[in-house]
């Protein structure tokens, strides 16, 4: 099979080396987006004859933006994307090997290791990454969140943690600090070029549907205090969004009225719907169920 892997790559990642071992037989080529690599890395790279590094422009904010682009400059029938703190297992380069006549492009399960924990619930898992595919079956558009245009036959590897890409994701909060402002503003202008009226009350809306599709439907909470964590910053995402869609307007004012109203109707909203799901999550008292049967008739 005839593969190119195609990774962005930035100052000296910490797993790099072990995302590299794991794919250096499977793959005939390693296309190496270089924003700003380490020196001393990029030199090591050099010296493997299966490396093109290819320079990008140290302003890119995420990897999305050059997907195409890279993959242009690869030669191989089938492409592998990943990312510079990701493992691939052997029990998976065996499974896509056996299966190479049956699909087109393929949807991993990843396991998503955050602060230092196997995140299990929360919307982290399975968690279908698309990272392997014949090269014209898949498209990818330059967006921040970008939804590939698929063409032909999807094999969908079975959630088993066997087969599941490893990704060593943040491994503290001020990593997790210091990427969550670049996606929100750029998530902030996208909308702005696209005309979308993006509201505090819809950012609001949007935050606790977080929440709560994150820490109790998704059952966050049996991830313990990480699951907390994590859903309260990805509620606090959309927050961030809005802010900057107001600073990219030049900051408009707002009644007093209109923002205590607003801020009033996030408070009752987040009580409202925790208070229910807490009820059907079975993680609430009988004083709980009682507070919730008034809500509900009022």
């Amino acid at each position: 099979m005839n593969v190119s892997a195609i990774i962005v790559v930035k100052y000296s990642p910490p797993h790099f080396q072990e995302m590299l071992d794991s794919i250096e037989e499977f793959v005939s080529e390693i296309i190496i987006g270089d924003v700003q690599m380490d020196e001393k890395l990029k030199k090591e790279l050099e010296q493997n004859p299966k490396v093109k590094i290819i320079s990008l422009p140290p302003t890119i904010p995420y990897a999305d933006l050059v997907k195409e682009d890279l993959k242009k400059e690869s030669r191989g029938e089938y492409i592998l994307y990943m990312d510079p703190d990701e493992v691939l297992p052997k029990e998976t380069i065996l499974l896509l090997e056996e299966k190479k006549d049956t699909y087109d492009y393929v949807l991993f399960p990843r396991k998503n290791f955050i602060f230092g924990k196997w995140i299990a619930h929360s919307k982290w898992w399975p968690d279908y990454q698309l990272r392997f595919f014949k090269r014209d079956a898949v498209t990818w558009p330059k967006t921040i969140h970008p939804i590939a245009e698929k063409n032909g036959r999807e094999f969908r590897i079975e959630p088993k943690e066997k087969y599941a890409i490893v990704h060593y994701n943040y491994e503290n909060l001020d990593e997790f600090m210091e990427k969550m402002p670049r996606y929100a503003k750029g998530d902030a202008k996208e909308r702005l070029e696209q005309n979308e009226e993006y509201t505090l009350h819809k950012a609001i809306k949007e935050g606790i549907s977080e929440f709560i599709g994150r820490f109790f439907s998704s059952e966050g909470y049996k991830d313990g205090m990480h699951g907390l964590v994590l859903s309260f910053l990805q509620m606090f995402y959309y927050l961030l969004v809005y802010f900057y869609t107001w600073e990219l307007k030049k900051y408009p004012e707002m009644s007093s009225k209109e923002m205590a109203n607003i801020a009033s109707d996030y408070f009752k909203q987040g009580f409202y719907e925790t208070t229910f799901w807490k009820d059907k999550s079975k993680l609430g008292s009988s004083s709980d169920k009682i507070k919730m049967k008034i809500i509900k008739r009022l």
